[in-house]
Parts: structure tokens; C-alpha cells; sequence
């Protein structure tokens, strides 16, 4: 690599991206559920903290597409899950055909 050339930036890859995705919704709903903002359902689906992004299933496909970051995907995915897990409830009136997440609300 010559120095006086620098590189130009990466492109962000779409797995980081939608990592991050993920990681900003689950921290939504940990603030959320913290400052007990969660008990009562207005309708609005981004008021009663239901996912809204795309970036769960997107990563869902990712990860099952495998590839070579597919294991360390993975695993930084579950980590947000279980944490997801720990502040909603399964939503008794949400359909069974979707997947888990669409399927959690906040609780605390």
C-alpha cells in the first residue's frame, strides 16, 4: 500500500448495518421497559414498541444463508436476542405464523 495514496472508506456491509439496526431496537425497548413506559397499548404500533424494522428478518436470512461470517453473526445475534427476551412478554393477540420477535411487546 503506498502511503501517500490513502484508501477510500469501506462501504458499510449490509450484516453490520443491520446489526446495528437490531442493537438500536433492543436498547429502544430496554429504555422503554427501564422507565416503565410499556404498560398501556395506544394502537400505534411504534408507541407500543412493536418491530417495526425489517432488520431481524433480514439478519434471520443472512444467518441461514451461512457464509463465512455466518457463526459470528450468529452469535453477536443471540446476544441481543436474549437481551430482547428479558424485557418483552409474548403478545397473546399477535399471529403464530410470524416469526418470535414480531411476536414479543415490551414488559417489564
Amino acid at each position: 500500500m503506498n502511503p501517500h495514496r490513502p484508501r477510500k472508506p469501506r462501504p458499510e456491509v449490509p450484516a453490520v448495518a443491520l446489526l446495528r439496526e437490531w442493537r438500536e431496537h433492543v436498547e429502544q425497548t430496554e429504555r422503554r421497559v427501564r422507565d416503565g413506559d410499556y404498560g398501556y397499548y395506544t394502537g400505534c404500533e411504534c408507541c407500543d414498541g412493536i418491530v417495526l424494522t425489517d432488520a431481524r428478518d433480514r439478519l434471520e436470512s443472512i444467518m441461514r444463508n451461512g457464509g463465512r461470517r455466518a457463526h459470528r453473526l450468529r452469535i453477536a445475534v443471540e446476544s441481543l436476542d436474549r437481551r430482547f427476551l428479558l424485557v418483552t412478554a409474548e403478545d397473546p393477540n399477535s399471529w403464530r405464523s410470524q416469526p418470535w420477535w414480531r411476536r414479543r411487546v415490551p414488559h417489564g
